[in-house]
This record gives structure tokens, C-alpha cells and sequence, in this order.
């Protein structure tokens, strides 16, 4: 079977499953749950994929709301589908409500609904696919921590696709260091024994004025954002504590480890210069960054094309980070963006969760599939395509 006879017979299995996987994300919008705790996303993603006869695993990987669906299991070529279901809080009337204002409840629809059309047809494979989910995204980044424990070391390559306003080739995503910093003084009486004190806030100051002349001195792509979670509890006591949750970016994980230990240099001198006592640590672990080979880059344009969906060419992103990145040291990871017609909608906005129970986002459903499907029968039935992106995804990450 040629690329297009396979991609012709995926594609002519969307719809049979496509109800379903528009339901799955219907109900995972009208219910959002937060990540580490998609008890009931999770286990409808699994009851969809064991309905037809896919082998899932879950828990997975030490995550109790992470699975693991095999497909064609004796095959040695094969490929991850991932499928993120986490939503983000702080929306609603009150602005505490959860909600899915990045669209994983669509994109994660979409992995499974590819997920069950090539189970359909596995007897007519030579490779296999495992659909893993993959909870936590916006915080934990649980993929970081599937990743160190080698969850995707046997992979050609990995595949999602994430909602967007706009639908583009690929996004290329910055390295992430999310810190924590305490710093740690003495209480005092502010008027009657004020010498006495070492006011852990003035520390927390100084690190921040010191951060913000570090602004001049990195490259432009830089990213240095953060806030004081506490810092003092009465205004006639000298804080003896004070706490910051600080995120550095950049495009490559080499140089944002430089800017890093610069920060950190930073909250050192603040404690130095006050007299307090500073601990060092870490909120979530290390994102890395997300590279769009040119190689693949060329591969996900022609399955658009042939798809007849129209795209954009983004400029090298600067916006954001994933754990995605830290899949990506480990094999290529696709991470194309799937429009909602408006090209003005921004994810993390109330509007963009209102748009998950539209039409919009059912069509989102089901062209990612087809993209992900379209994009393993052109790498599958041309082993030249995929030997040449891993080949340079190799060299890119020098392993």
C-alpha cells in the first residue's frame, strides 16, 4: 500500500469516530479539572480507547490521572500520540472556576479520535502507535518527568496538535526554569527596636530591582517574570520572611541555564546585602525548549496542503513554554497548531474556553486527526522522510 492509498484508507475512517471524540471534549469543557486531578477526563479518554479493543494502561508512569494505549504492540516502528486534557484556573464570574482556555480538552480529543481510526486499520500497518496521556501540562509538566524516566526513548517520533486561533505549520516553544526563593530574617519591633530586625522583604526587593537591570544585559528572546507570594504580615513588624515564584525563559536550554544561575546569583546578593538567609529552590521542573525542524517543517506543510487547509508561517515564538520541549530532547515532536477561524483569538482567555462548544472546535477535532494521520502514512510509506528528519533532529540536539 502506497503513502496515499494508506492516508486515503485513515481518512476514510474520521467519521465513524468522530461523535464520540466530539463528546469526549464536550463534556471534559463543561467539566474541566485541573492537572493531577483529570480523574474523569482521564478515565473517559480510556473508556473511549478500551471500547474498541485498545490495550490501555492507567495509572501510568507513577501518574494516577496519566495512560498508556498500545497499538499493534509487536511492531518495533512505532510512534507516541499524545493527548493533554488538563484545563487552567481563574475564569468564571468570580475568576476561580477552571476552565479549558487552552483547548486541551479539543486537542486531546483529537489524539484519541487518531488513536481509534488506526486501530481500526492496524492489521494494515507495518508500525505500531501508543497514545499516551500526558496530564499537568500548564504546570507540572508531567511530560518532563515521563521523559527523564524514559517514556518516549523508543520512538521515532511524537505527535500532538494544539489549538489555536489560527492554524500554523509548527511553533517552536522557550526553555523554562520555574524558581522559588525564600528568604529568611529576623522579626522586630519596627519603631521601638528596629536594629534588631533583618527584613527579609527588603531582600525580596533588591532581587527584583537586581532582575530588572539584568534586562539590558541578556539577549532580547529573554523572558524574567515573577511576583511576591509573601512578604511581611503587619506594617509595625520588621518580615522576617519573605517568598518569590520566579520564571525565566529563553530559546535554548544552554543559555537559559547561563540567565539562571545569573538570577540566582541575584537572590544571593539580596541576602548578602541584608543579612538574611535565602533558599534556592524550584516550582515545577525544568521545560526545555521546542525545536521546528526544517525538515519536518516541510513534511507538516505538505500533509496541509494536501489536506487543503490554509496556514500560516509563524515568526520564531518568543510567548511561551512546554513540556513538550523536554519530549523533543528525547525524539522529534510535532506540535502543529489547529485553527478555530479567528485568527485573533488568543489561548488563556475566557474566549477561547467559550469557543471549545462550537462548531469551530468540532472541526478542529476532527482536521487534527486527519493531520496526524495524513502525517504517519507520508513518514511511514517514505522511510527517506523520516530518516531525514530524525537524522537532523539528531544532529540539532547532539546526541
Amino acid at each position: 500500500m502506497n503513502e496515499f492509498e494508506l492516508r486515503d484508507l485513515l481518512l476514510s475512517k474520521i467519521d465513524k469516530y468522530l461523535p464520540e471524540a466530539i463528546a469526549l471534549s464536550d463534556a471534559m469543557a463543561r467539566e474541566p479539572e485541573l492537572g493531577s486531578h483529570e480523574f474523569k477526563s482521564s478515565a473517559a479518554h480510556v473508556a473511549l480507547l478500551r471500547k474498541y479493543g485498545i490495550e490501555v494502561e492507567c495509572p501510568f508512569a507513577g501518574f494516577e490521572t496519566a495512560f498508556k494505549g498500545v497499538i499493534n504492540p509487536d511492531k518495533p516502528r512505532r510512534f507516541a500520540l499524545l493527548a493533554e486534557y488538563d484545563a487552567l484556573p481563574g475564569y468564571g464570574p468570580n475568576g476561580d472556576e477552571p476552565a479549558h482556555a487552552c483547548g486541551h480538552c479539543a486537542s486531546g480529543a483529537a489524539s484519541t479520535l487518531a488513536a481509534l481510526v488506526f486501530n481500526e486499520v492496524k492489521d494494515e500497518l507495518d508500525f505500531g502507535v501508543d497514545i499516551i496521556g500526558t496530564p499537568d501540562e500548564e504546570w507540572n509538566g508531567d511530560k518532563a518527568y515521563m521523559a527523564d524516566a524514559g517514556v518516549f526513548d523508543n520512538y521515532d517520533y511524537a505527535v500532538m496538535v494544539h489549538m489555536g486561533g489560527e492554524t500554523l505549520v509548527d511553533t517552536t516553544y522557550l526553555a523554562l526554569d520555574g524558581l522559588n526563593f525564600i528568604w529568611r530574617g529576623v522579626a522586630a519591633h519596627a519603631a521601638a527596636s528596629p536594629q534588631e530586625g533583618r527584613n527579609a522583604m527588603n531582600a525580596a526587593r533588591l532581587f527584583l530591582d537586581a532582575t530588572d537591570m539584568m534586562r539590558q544585559h541578556v539577549e532580547d528572546s529573554v523572558r524574567m517574570h515573577g511576583y511576591i507570594k509573601k512578604a511581611g504580615v503587619a506594617s509595625n513588624v520588621v518580615p522576617d520572611y519573605a517568598e518569590i515564584e520566579f520564571l525565566t525563559r529563553a530559546p535554548s536550554r544552554n543559555y537559559l541555564n547561563y540567565v539562571t544561575e545569573w538570577v540566582r546569583d541575584c537572590a544571593r546578593a539580596a541576602a548578602m546585602m541584608t543579612k538574611t538567609e535565602v533558599e534556592l529552590g524550584l516550582a515545577g521542573p525544568p521545560f526545555h525548549d521546542l525545536h521546528a525542524l526544517k525538515s519536518g517543517h516541510e513534511m507538516v506543510k505538505s500533509c496541509m496542503d494536501e489536506l487543503g487547509l490554509e496556514y500560516g508561517e509563524p515568526e520564531e515564538s518568543t510567548s511561551g513554554s512546554s513540556d513538550i520541549g523536554n519530549v523533543d530532547y528525547i525524539c522529534p515532536a510535532f506540535h502543529p497548531i489547529m485553527g478555530l477561524g479567528d485568527a485573533n483569538l488568543v489561548a488563556h482567555t475566557q474566549e477561547f474556553a467559550d469557543k471549545m462548544l462550537t462548531e469551530d472546535a468540532h472541526q478542529a477535532i476532527r482536521d487534527s486527526a486527519r493531520l496526524m494521520l495524513t502525517m504517519a502514512a507520508k513518514m511511514y510509506s517514505n522511510p527517506e522522510i523520516l530518516n531525514t528528519i530524525k537524522a537532523e533532529h539528531k544532529e540539532y540536539r547532539g546526541y
